[in-house]
């Protein structure tokens, strides 16, 4: 609650509403996030990479758990690779709990910086519930991209904090985006969205401190293992066959599918909400940009949400004014209520822990019967079966390998038998679904039915 006025003309001060709504959703999300998040594509290779490395001590040339070659991939990402390692030490299950934990410090930093700029409890809660909807898709499926939730909310805090009174503490960008590079691609956002709040907001008060951190923000994007050789990594990324295939990570906003019409709806939401209030030319560009990319691609849609959040919730200016801090009991209730969720949610994860292990442990039985020989599989099996040991074809960063190798591992994918010829023909071992697509070409290709593991048929060349 903010300061008044009363009729004597005298500044009262109230007491500040208690965090128990923030609390109770954040709550909520920690329990859905627990009881039904997967892990997707691009999450796997992660680990699989990083054993490599840790194994040889060394970050080896191209992608060594597949068959297919990929020398010339720029590795950028290593420090990214050894924490999924470290979360997959416990199987499945780990990506999972890291994956939540960085949902939940993610929602707690928008609401932190909500309330920071006078954002009611009420508000903050309704903004982390559109956000949750709207963003389902990459907040309820472990990806690669919870590598940058929490470096994105932290440079848009920093950038806003910064419009509100530029200071030094501009610089504290560059580390920010360095140490983002280090883990995945999308700092390229991050860099995306400081460029448009030096030159719109930064550049008229302090030019040379704006040019000075742009161009050590371009520079800090190449401060990882690739070094120079990293703008080639980022090229391959966007100019890759994945960035054009409209059935997968890249396709474009579709109203056919669910999670879309939730991205959406929520992003008119927060938009409507927003610009209700004063905004900078800053975020004005910015937004646009994200929204641009959002319609290019459909995965962009969590940045959108991100950066609409904090605007959305506080669409009136802050007042000045004196406010106390939450009554000591109201804390407590919060904090005890917090502690509960922590319990549910480890509850959950519990519960779900065998169907993970059995998981891991049908990976493991498929890679010992394929016996060393080249797998070819479709996503995110693929990248399962490279984290248990297996080598495969090719798999997740598609991006590492030359175009036609990814264009055929895409026809594969799609259960296309002319597009798909090449992967079919250099691989030894196919394992599919019985009846999918992919178990059809390889019945077409030559393969035979070698066995059932699990829920997945083999089939070897004849």
């Amino acid at each position: 609650m903010e300061s008044t006025l009363d009729s004597a003309g005298k500044l009262s001060v109230s007491t500040r509403p208690g965090p128990t709504l923030v609390v109770l959703t954040l709550g909520i999300v920690a329990m859905v996030a627990c009881g039904i998040s997967v892990v997707g594509s691009d999450a796997l290779w992660l680990p699989a990479m990083g054993d490599r490395i840790l194994e040889s001590g060394s970050i080896p040339e191209g992608i060594p758990f597949a068959a297919t070659y990929s020398a010339d991939w720029v590795n950028t990402t290593v420090l990214g690779q050894l924490l999924f390692t470290a979360a997959h030490s416990i199987g499945s299950l780990g990506v999972i709990v890291a994956h939540t934990i960085a949902v939940l410090v993610t929602l707690t930093a928008l609401a932190v910086e909500a309330t920071r700029r006078g954002a009611t409890p009420q508000r903050t809660s309704v903004m982390m519930c559109v956000v949750a909807v709207g963003a389902a898709a990459p907040l309820l499926i472990a990806r690669a991209q919870l590598l940058s939730l929490v470096p994105f909310v932290s440079l848009l805090a920093l950038l806003r904090r910064e419009q509100e009174r530029p200071s030094p503490a501009i610089w504290w960008v560059v580390p920010l985006l360095a140490l983002w590079g280090n883990l995945h691609g999308a700092v390229l956002v991050g860099v995306a969205v400081t460029g448009c709040y030096l030159l719109f907001s930064r550049l008229r008060i302090t030019p040379v401190t704006a040019i000075t951190v742009g161009l050590a923000s371009l520079l800090a994007t190449c401060l990882n293992p690739g070094l120079l050789s990293a703008p080639r990594y980022y090229l391959g990324v966007f100019s890759g066959e994945a960035t054009t295939d409209e059935s997968g990570m890249w396709g474009p906003l579709s109203l056919t599918n669910p999670f879309d019409v939730l991205l959406v709806l929520a992003a008119l939401i927060l938009c409507a909400s927003a610009l209700r209030g004063r905004r900078t030319l800053w975020e004005l560009a910015a937004g646009a940009g994200l929204l641009a990319g959002t319609v290019l691609a459909a995965r962009n849609g969590i940045w959108l949400m991100l950066f609409l959040a904090v605007p959305a919730a506080t669409r009136v200016a802050r007042t000045k004014g004196h406010t106390l801090p939450a009554s000591r009991s109201s804390q407590a209730f919060a904090a005890t209520l917090a502690l509960a969720f922590l319990v549910g949610a480890s509850g959950a994860l519990a519960l779900r822990a065998a169907d993970f292990r059995a998981a891991d442990a049908e990976s493991a039985r498929i890679v010992a019967a394929a016996s060393g020989h080249v797998v070819l599989a479709a996503e995110p099996l693929s990248e399962s079966l490279a984290a248990a040991g297996a080598t495969v074809w090719a798999s997740n960063p598609l991006d590492a390998f030359a175009p036609p190798d990814q264009a055929a591992y895409l026809a594969f994918l799609r259960g296309d038998a002319a597009g798909a010829r090449g992967a079919l023909e250099s691989a030894e071992v196919v394992v599919a679904v019985p009846g999918s697509a992919q178990a059809r070409l390889a019945l077409e290709s030559g393969y035979s039915q070698s066995g059932l593991v699990g829920s997945y048929m083999l089939f070897r060349r004849v």
